[in-house]
């Protein structure tokens, strides 16, 4: 899925809870540090493409932290160091979680298929590629009809709140 929606849908699942726009953050996260540091190094370079570029022309340490950053195994395993250290669950880091269920069935096995076991051996799920446009259109629909939804919420909350 495009970051931009992953955003949306984890703030929005998130909106009731002050870390919403952190939750919102660990959401998009994945996707920032895969891809981050070899679009901003790209642009250092002058070479930047937008797009879908040939797999050959993506460098090999995108791979790696793709791995890392869309296994539900590495996800896991934050969480837990995470509790053991500050001995309480972050629920904002659930959004990374999210993150990566969002992408099984929204990425095809031809151009980074999501590995979400890794690091054991790799099932991928062949799903409809996010950037469809007809995935595109139904994806922005419901993030509308849920934000709308979302927004109604705050506006019957507020008059009812004023009415007592």
């Amino acid at each position: 899925m495009d970051t931009l929606a992953h955003f949306l849908w984890t703030f929005a699942l998130f909106f009731k809870r002050k870390e919403r726009w952190l939750a919102g953050l660990f959401g998009v996260l994945p996707d920032l540090v895969s891809f981050g540091p070899h679009l901003i190094l790209s642009f250092i370079a002058g070479n930047a493409m937008f797009g879908r570029s040939e797999l050959t022309n993506i460098p090999v340490s995108v791979f790696m932290l793709y791995n890392l950053t869309h296994s539900i195994i590495i996800f896991v395993l934050a969480v837990l160091i995470v509790y053991l250290l500050t001995k309480k669950i972050h629920w904002f880091m659930f959004g990374w979680g999210l993150h990566i269920l969002i992408d099984i069935p929204s990425h095809t096995t031809d151009f980074f298929p999501t590995p979400f076991l890794y690091p054991f051996p790799q099932f991928y799920v062949n799903g409809i590629q996010w950037n469809n446009p007809v995935f595109m259109i139904v994806n922005y629909s419901l993030l509308v009809i849920v934000y709308a939804w979302l927004m109604y919420g705050l506006v019957i909350n507020r008059k009812l709140s004023k009415e007592s």
